[in-house]
């Protein structure tokens, strides 16, 4: 059991990468369109696709349980379980933001730029954190 554990996480963090990174094309789209160049922006598709992958990546977490479980103890992963703490925070602020900009539409400056640079932010951090977790499957291959 604890062995599917281990190959789980990856396998459904791989999925919440594609999900977000899918979320924050839409985003990017979002951001053109507001500077007038003329693109669709899916808006309802880009509010559930983020909030899967968001939602994905905070509990991600989990993996601190599996990890305890199967080696008797946490964070023996060293980076990868260190980043893991601002991403679940800025998938957090991520999912409220944005929760908040999609049941009460106006117009808005500051909270769609902070919810769009911590974002960019937070998909930089998984991807380091998608780096140093093939390297540990690697490493224990």
């Amino acid at each position: 059991m604890h062995t599917f554990l281990l190959w789980l996480h990856p396998l459904v963090q791989a999925g919440a990468a594609l999900i977000g990174f899918w979320a924050m094309w839409q985003g990017f789209k979002r951001v053109q369109m507001l500077l007038g160049k003329k693109v669709i922006f899916p808006w309802k598709q880009h509010v559930k696709l983020g909030a899967w992958g968001l939602c994905l990546w905070a509990t991600g977490a989990l993996a601190f349980y599996t990890t305890h479980a199967v080696f008797g103890y946490a964070h023996i992963t060293g980076l990868h379980a260190w980043l893991a703490w601002p991403i679940i925070g800025l998938s957090l602020f991520g999912l409220a933001s944005g929760y908040v900009m999609d049941r009460h539409k106006q117009k808005r400056k500051w909270l769609p730029i902070f919810h769009g640079l911590s974002n960019c932010i937070l998909v930089c951090l998984v991807l380091l954190e998608c780096w140093t977790g093939i390297a540990l499957c690697l490493q224990w291959l």
